[in-house]
């Protein structure tokens, strides 16, 4: 039986044993463990899974839909960092701005995101994605450790996303998106409610992310540590 010390000499054992084991990456656990950390917020997309040639399995799946899909990735950068705080503010804004000055009505910019471009992520995830092999055992370090984790995503249908992975979204303590808080990343408000949400202090959180300039600039924002995920 191995006996596990207690505190902060216990984090760094940990990360050594398993990383002797081979249950996950040295790199990671080193670089993400940290002593001070309560909670581990990851980002969806592109973190707990590789999601090299989504948007082009995307278009190849929805071949009508590649106009819409332009129009809210140019509305999704356009708005990049903005906060209402409520997820029905959030919403109108957002479908106001995918129609301004285009062909089409927010109602049916709505009716497009939740009906087609959503569903279809979701689907083209489920067929083509797997979740990065270093996923499961590094949730069950932190849970050994008493870390909670949060997964944050910037897009909705998050528990969908994740379950299409092949995943128990009940294996992280909380999934929500951005727009479900009422905002973009990077809104330092989006960390402030997640923190608020497990009871600690924003820069007690440790953000996970492939983006230095959504998941980096979320983590700056309230001085809490980032790690970069790097996919080939």
């Amino acid at each position: 039986m191995t006996i596990i010390p207690s505190g902060k000499v216990s984090r760094v054992f940990l990360c050594f044993w398993h990383s002797y084991c081979g249950f996950y990456n040295m790199e990671i656990s080193y670089k993400i463990l940290k002593p001070d950390t309560k909670v581990v917020v990851f980002d969806l997309d592109g973190t707990i899974y590789n999601k090299k040639g989504l948007v082009r399995h995307m278009m190849l799946s929805g071949i009508l839909e590649w106009r819409m899909m332009l129009v809210e990735r140019k509305t999704r950068q356009r708005l990049r960092g903005i906060w209402v705080g409520d997820k029905n503010l959030f919403y109108d804004k957002y479908f106001l701005a995918m129609a301004d000055g285009r062909w089409l009505s927010p109602k049916y910019a709505k009716w497009w995101y939740n009906t087609r471009y959503m569903p279809l992520m979701v689907s083209v995830i489920k067929k083509y994605y797997k979740p990065v092999e270093w996923l499961e055992s590094f949730v069950n370090q932190c849970k050994t450790l008493g870390v909670r984790i949060v997964v944050l995503s910037d897009y909705g249908h998050t528990k969908e996303k994740i379950q299409a992975l092949g995943l128990d979204d009940t294996m992280f303590d909380w999934v929500v998106s951005a727009p479900e808080l009422g905002g973009l990343k990077p809104a330092r408000q989006l960390l402030e409610k997640v923190a608020a949400k497990m009871g600690i202090l924003p820069n007690q959180c440790l953000v996970i992310g492939d983006r230095e300039d959504t998941d980096g600039e979320l983590a700056k924002s309230v001085n809490a540590p980032f790690y970069l995920v790097e996919q080939e």
